[in-house]
């Protein structure tokens, strides 16, 4: 066959004839090449699709899920880069930038832009799909003005970049393909909703789940972290909102909106490092961010909560501080207040930033004015630097930072009479939700012990300043076995400040760091959130090894093996803690394969909380019992800890008719808890929450681990009071019998020793007096080593076990001339509903309870 169709070539046949006009040099058979090269492609395309589908319908393909997460967030990014790119150029007038730290600022402002945006649909009531497609549409148009030229600018500025030769070629090439393989390990990582982590399961992504399905700004009663500053839960919500997608997706769309601010970071790096550079261009530098690798571990992760969205900001701040401080230029003043505000409307945790910033402004400013002072006088020349153009942009830096927050103090103001609500209410005295003890539970309770500075006056800042050389040694807390995994190269080549050459700039950039990091240290110190000023300090190290490698071929066999050390070191620390996460991916992707192509077997998340809502109608208002990582259940929830909300307050109710009052009173139509698991807070709130739902509910369902109770029509009768409770080896009390409102200690708040509730009656040791206590108690709280101790009671038949928690039993009295209400349920052997693995180290004072820290 092949020997005629090379006879057929050569002859002077009608096929000759067509190849020798194909292959015509011509415009005409140069058309016809074009043609019938796409024609010949869309022929195997077909025919190889064809093939394909009899193995694995096109359909079905999981491609078709994944395309709008990409789709969306890239028309975010480009939305807001543009209009970004606009309000800076055309805005401020500010064009001299390079490329690549243009396009930063760009992002910042941009995604300002878009914030200010939701909150003005939030405000009145359009976070619909229309408008989840329209402003950014809206805002990309605008955009179009700059993007383009920029786009340009970078492309050429990229193509100005000298490439490597000889052996620095492969080592930049070596360096960006590792960079490669970490992105797209970071972005298995950070792929499906496994990924989320434990505080964005019960209030950053529920946050912007909510506004969607109100299409509106709604307040939050039931928990006082929702009223933090939440940037992040904005953005959410828009992702919520826009059509098109499962509600799995929305959530993987929240990943996959951080990730795009992960990436924010690593620019930022890149553009910081440039101008510690002093422009230099070096290929490659953004590498340095993975040098860095606690992103991968669990707590700072990207996993949909706030961290990594108030790290983006870093950059900018800083690089618009050192810009400002250069000639306290009042256009850098508004890009310094603008990256300063858009970092507050994250989280509170931007006083980092606020402090990075004035330990670069305020020094500058006060050598400048001193300059010019003693120029003015010894020379009787005019200032180059008057203290009223320090005192304007120092006033533009402070309202433009206002204003650009001030959407969240204005709702804070609207619904909680309070602008830095939970904060400040002894200030605040008509803050609501308000009970008789909320200022002290959120002065005493709230914060986590483990995270509060250590030590105190002197002492404390001495510590703080070790922070500063220690904090990558030195976790705080981890889930990693105390494992170092922060990246360390900062800290061991600060002695390169010493000796190399440009050092002013990248040992302001140090200074700033230790600002942002002192600040960190006399606040709150949870490692996870460095994660907000890190690009600061790993800027820096690119810039230091820079100019180390720079210093000649003996500096290089000292830098090159403590860089590889770090490398090497460092180099599992995305499996730490990644494998279920890649796990979790890996299966999404196979599913195709494993022909799994139905959404309801693909995406298998949160299926008890799926069916909760389901289960329950739209205006359900659901009390929450000390249970948090509600993701997925699309309803209004109400939490009852005691020290993280100020709506429900257990400690003056008498008996299960006031618990039934006060739940009505705030609107409570279910309840759901995990039995056996997360105990209230207090004696008190266990014994009415089991005697209101083992007494007097009937509508019970059973959701996996959770249990779902209606709450009941009818009131239950008055109370007889005082409903005593007999408390047996029970943690923090003297066995004795005590009215049920005595028992209302919270463990972080146990009076000094000699000032605890004494019993009404304390136990007896006589036989016969013990069983007149046991007859008048409605109820018996019996410790875990109440036997062991000899406090050991028969409660059979007159009492029954309502609920057993790790420390305690919760016994209720059978109902007298009544049938015995229906037996409780058995507790769970565990909690495989709560999500994923928390992120925070326990709070002592829950027992059972994967408790967090705030993010506020």
């Amino acid at each position: 066959m092949l020997a005629h169709l090379r006879v057929a070539l050569n002859s002077d046949s009608p096929l000759a004839r067509f190849c020798a006009a194909l292959t015509s040099s011509s415009p005409r058979p140069r058309l016809l090449r074009n043609v019938f090269a796409a024609i010949a492609c869309l022929t195997g395309l077909a025919g190889y699709a064809l093939v394909v589908h009899a193995h694995i319908p096109i359909q079905h393909w999981l491609l078709w899920r994944l395309a709008p997460l990409w789709g969306y967030s890239l028309l975010f990014l480009l939305s807001s880069l543009g209009v970004g790119l606009v309000l800076l150029r055309r805005g401020l007038r500010v064009a001299h930038l390079p490329p690549v730290e243009e396009g930063l600022f760009g992002m910042t402002l941009g995604t300002i832009a878009f914030v200010f945006g939701m909150y003005l649909a939030g405000v009145v009531g359009w976070i619909r799909p229309w408008y989840g497609l329209a402003m950014p549409a809206a805002l990309f148009a605008g955009g179009l003005l700059e993007l383009p030229r920029w786009l340009s600018r970078l492309k050429h500025d990229l193509d100005a970049s000298t490439t490597p030769k000889g052996t620095m070629r492969w080592l930049w090439l070596t360096a960006t393909g590792v960079g490669a393989v970490c992105l797209v390990l970071l972005y298995l990582l950070s792929l499906t909703p496994d990924s989320i982590s434990f505080d964005a399961t019960w209030y950053h992504l529920p946050i912007g789940q909510d506004y969607a399905r109100a299409g509106r700004i709604v307040p939050f009663y039931g928990d006082v972290n929702h009223s933090f500053p939440h940037l992040a839960s904005m953005l959410y919500a828009w992702g919520f909102s826009v059509p098109g997608m499962l509600v799995e997706q929305r959530w993987m769309m929240a990943l996959h909106l951080e990730l795009v601010f992960v990436l924010g970071k690593v620019v930022g790096v890149a553009a910081l490092a440039r101008y510690l550079l002093h422009g230099e261009r070096v290929p490659g530098l953004w590498v340095a961010f993975f040098l860095f690798p606690s992103l991968f571990v669990q707590d700072q992760n990207p996993g949909g909560s706030a961290d990594h969205f108030l790290g983006f900001f870093a950059a900018p701040v800083l690089l618009a501080s050192m810009r400002f401080a250069e000639r306290f230029d009042r256009r850098y003043a508004v890009l310094l207040g603008a990256s300063l505000g858009g970092a507050m409307l994250v989280k509170y945790q931007a006083v980092y930033h606020l402090a990075m910033a004035a330990a670069v402004v305020v020094p500058r400013a006060a050598l400048l004015l001193a300059r010019d002072a003693y120029r003015a006088v010894k020379k009787r020349r005019r200032p180059l630097l008057s203290a009223r153009r320090v005192l304007v942009a120092g006033l533009i830096v402070s309202g433009v930072a206002l204003g650009t927050a001030a959407p969240h103090f204005i709702k804070n103001a609207i619904y909680h009479n309070n602008p830095v609500f939970p904060m400040a209410q002894r200030v605040f005295t008509r803050s609501y939700p308000q009970h008789a003890r909320s200022a002290e539970f959120m002065e005493k309770a709230y914060p986590n012990e483990p995270y509060l500075p250590k030590g105190k006056g002197l002492e404390r800042q001495l510590i703080a300043v070790g922070n500063f050389f220690t904090f990558s040694f030195a976790p705080h807390y981890s889930f990693t076995r105390y494992v170092p995994s922060m990246g360390s190269l900062f800290t061991l080549l600060l002695p390169m400040l010493l000796i190399i050459r440009g050092r002013r700039r990248p040992a302001l950039a140090a200074w700033a760091t230790f600002a942002g990091i002192w600040m960190w240290s006399n606040t709150y110190t949870a490692d996870r959130y460095l994660q907000g000023l890190l690009a600061v300090p790993i800027a820096v190290t690119a810039a230091l090894l820079v100019r180390t490698w720079q210093l000649g071929p003996i500096a290089r066999l000292g830098l090159v093996p403590l860089v590889a050390f770090q490398i090497v070191w460092s180099g599992d620390v995305p499996f730490y803690s990644g494998p279920r996460r890649l796990e979790s991916a890996l299966s999404m992707i196979r599913s195709t394969f494993d022909k799994r192509w139905s959404d309801a077997q693909r995406f298998k998340f949160r299926e008890e909380h799926r069916a909760i809502t389901r289960a329950t109608p739209p205006d359900a208002r659901i009390l929450a019992r000390n249970y948090r990582t509600t993701l997925g259940i699309e309803r209004e929830i109400i939490f009852d800890i005691q020290a993280w909300q100020s709506l429900i307050f257990y400690e003056p109710l008498r008996g299960p008719r006031e618990l039934y009052d006060h739940y009505r009173s705030v609107g409570i139509t279910h309840i759901l808890y995990p039995p056996g698991q997360r105990p209230p807070d207090t004696l008190q709130a266990a014994v009415l929450f089991n005697e209101l739902v083992h007494r007097y509910a009937t509508d019970k369902r059973r959701f996996g681990s959770l249990q779902l109770v209606t709450m009941p029509k009818a009131p239950p009768p008055p109370d007889e009071l005082p409903y005593q409770v007999l408390a047996l080896g029970a943690p923090g009390y003297t066995d004795g019998l005590y009215p049920v409102e005595a028992l209302h200690i919270i463990p972080k708040l146990r009076p000094p020793k000699g000032q605890e509730p004494k019993p009404a009656r304390a136990w007896p040791s006589d036989a016969n007096t013990q069983a007149a206590l046991l007859d008048a108690a409605q109820a018996v709280v019996v410790g875990k080593n109440a036997a062991r101790s000899g406090r050991n009671v028969k409660l059979d038949g007159a009492f029954f076990a309502a609920e057993r928690f790790k420390n305690y039993t919760v016994y209720l009295r059978q109902q007298r001339d009544a049938a015995r209400p229906e037996p409780p349920l058995e507790p769970p052997a565990a909690d495989t509903s709560s999500g994923p693995e928390p992120t925070g180290p326990a709070d002592p004072s829950q027992e059972d309870d994967d408790q967090e820290d705030s993010d506020g």
